[in-house]
């Protein structure tokens, strides 16, 4: 046979001692022949590259081989093994049936069928892609196929069995080819390196298998094609940039941006991806790739030793497969498979990935019920830090920042000077910070509730220092004073202090309304004032209070509070 000849089909098995993986076809076609007993109709099922055809000629080579056929091990060197591996026998008929469909082929077929074999043993067809047939084909050739001539085997090869008729699949014996493995794979390259002094990198053969897609006949192409682009020395690097993959260094760095919630390096690494010409598509399935190894060392808490290109990685993905969230890691498979759907339906590659990504690692952008939830979620984990990396226009502040006092500076009286202020609060005097600081202490500041406040303690006086019981709570409490932001205290008498809701904000008033999240108040309220004052909720009728005091307030009516819940929730209003 010619050198020139593709590597996957001059190395295509010539026996069963030479097919790699597909134990249980073998073993039942092996015993056929030993014992007499061939089947006069065979269905191969499996994916393209998995060795159906092989197989099918391996079985004709068996029957017919002219030294001892038929025979478990042909000779491979007789002129029946000969012609049946070049395609050239007469006993044994190669079909493609996506082109050879219709009921004139079939009839043919029939015809030819009738003779008996002419060098050989037995007459042997293999029809290709036999899913292609058309249903009146099949019913012209039904009755060929139950009851062929002596010494005729038909082989029915496909990748699609739903779409053989149930008659034609009940009259066959079903054979379903697995994919080869990882391992699998590697071990046919090594094997056809070594025969064609081919040298490979380690590392070179993981990912020629890796690319290949569970197919042998994939991965002795690429082979082919690489010998072909660098000679007889095949690297890593070659294969990267023949195959437009991404190397295991981006493929960790961009996994690494998401967990630290870092949108620039998530842009970075997509950048650096672009630059080196390689495909946003490919780099996306690469990707999934990777997440579904961080997922299964995740469960199983052991790196197979398939899922690695070189041994070194093995440490780094252990810890990366701990560093990732399961919610954040399923959450980012579902938006790069998102993405490549969006892109098979004519989106831009690159765009597309870039935001699958940025989603991943800042799910709270995600303007629908998703960023939502994810920004609750951070408030509940106390998380009111703002990961690395540059702010998006229009994300929240955070809570410091909101109240307008930094993060290391103790509560004041002063009203924020940025985001929003709470409803129906001017900023404070600061010449009355003085005043608070002197304001006697009866009780030290404790979480307990104090017996009774002190005696200048009045409403206009809590009022002032409400935005700092705030930011105390967004210290201890995040998502409770996110509930609060929109209430103001009403009511000072005897002790007993009520806070009011506005009437469209039931839901807060409730969330916030339970005894354990008063005494968090209360709490704030000590570490503010030193008295612990648990407050009631009260919902407003929409009119000031009588005792709410009117100098130098400023009223903020239900219109302007609905816009604030929208901007700072992606909210729309409803009916």
């Amino acid at each position: 046979m010619s050198e020139s000849t593709s590597l996957y089909r001059r190395h295509r098995p010539g026996s069963f001692d030479e097919v790699v993986g597909q134990t249980h076809v073998v073993r039942t076609l092996r015993n056929a022949v030993e014992q007499g007993k061939v089947h006069h109709a065979y269905l191969f099922v499996g994916s393209r590259g998995t060795g159906k055809t092989s197989m099918a000629k391996i079985l004709a080579r068996s029957l017919n081989c002219e030294r001892g056929g038929p025979t478990v091990t042909p000779c491979g060197e007789c002129e029946s093994c000969v012609t049946i591996a070049a395609g050239t026998s007469v006993d044994v008929i190669e079909m493609d049936a996506a082109s050879n469909r219709s009921v004139d082929d079939v009839r043919d077929l029939r015809e030819r069928v009738a003779y008996a074999p002419a060098g050989g043993h037995w007459k042997v067809y293999i029809l290709d892609e036999a899913h292609m047939l058309t249903k009146e084909a099949w019913n012209a050739f039904l009755k060929t196929l139950e009851e062929p001539p002596p010494n005729t085997v038909f082989v029915l090869a496909t990748t699609e069995s739903h779409k053989v008729m149930a008659t034609i699949a009940d009259r066959c014996q079903r054979f379903d080819f697995q994919r080869p493995s990882l391992e699998q794979i590697s071990e046919v390259l090594n094997r056809v390196a070594a025969a064609e002094s081919i040298e490979v990198e380690e590392g070179a053969v993981a990912m020629i298998a890796r690319s290949a897609s569970g197919s042998f006949r994939d991965a002795l192409g690429t082979l082919d094609q690489l010998v072909a682009f660098g000679g007889s020395h095949v690297e890593l690097k070659d294969v990267l940039e023949m195959l437009g993959a991404a190397d295991a260094d981006l493929l960790f760095e961009t996994i690494d941006a998401v967990v630290a919630e870092d949108p620039k390096q998530v842009l970075l690494g997509i950048e650096r991806m672009a630059r080196s010409g390689r495909d946003p598509s490919q780099f996306a399935r690469d990707l999934l790739a990777h997440l579904r190894h961080l997922l299964i060392v995740q469960t199983t808490g052991e790196v197979p030793t398939t899922f690695v290109v070189t041994a070194t990685d093995t440490g780094r993905m252990q810890s990366q497969a701990q560093a990732i969230q399961p919610a954040n890691l399923i959450r980012t498979i579902d938006e790069l498979a998102t993405a490549l759907t969006a892109v098979r339906e004519g989106d831009d590659a690159r765009m597309a990935v870039e935001i699958a990504l940025l989603k991943a690692a800042r799910p709270d952008l995600d303007p629908n019920t998703e960023g939502l939830l994810r920004r609750i979620e951070r408030l509940e984990q106390g998380g009111s830090a703002r990961p690395a990396g540059p702010v998006a226009a229009g994300d929240p502040p955070p809570a410091a920042e909101q109240q307008g006092v930094p993060p290391t500076t103790p509560p004041t009286g002063e009203a924020p000077s940025q985001g929003d202020p709470p409803p129906a609060e001017d900023p404070p005097p600061a010449e009355e910070e003085e005043t608070e600081a002197a304001a006697p202490v009866e009780e030290p500041p404790a979480p307990e509730v104090a017996p009774a406040p002190p005696t200048d303690l009045n409403l206009e006086e809590i009022q002032r220092v409400w935005p700092a019981v705030l930011h105390k709570l967004h210290e201890t409490a995040p998502a409770l004073a996110g509930a609060l932001e929109g209430a103001r205290p009403v009511s000072f008498h005897g002790g007993a202090l009520e806070v009011g809701f506005p009437p469209d904000m039931t839901f807060l008033k409730r969330n916030a309304d339970s005894p354990e999240k008063r005494d968090t108040v209360a709490a704030a309220f000590a570490a503010v004032t030193g008295v612990g004052l648990r407050p009631t909720y009260v919902l407003l009728d929409g009119e000031a209070p009588p005792d709410t005091p009117a100098p130098g307030s400023e009223e903020i009516d239900e219109e302007e509070l609905l816009e604030r819940l929208k901007s700072e929730f992606d909210a729309e209003e409803v009916s």
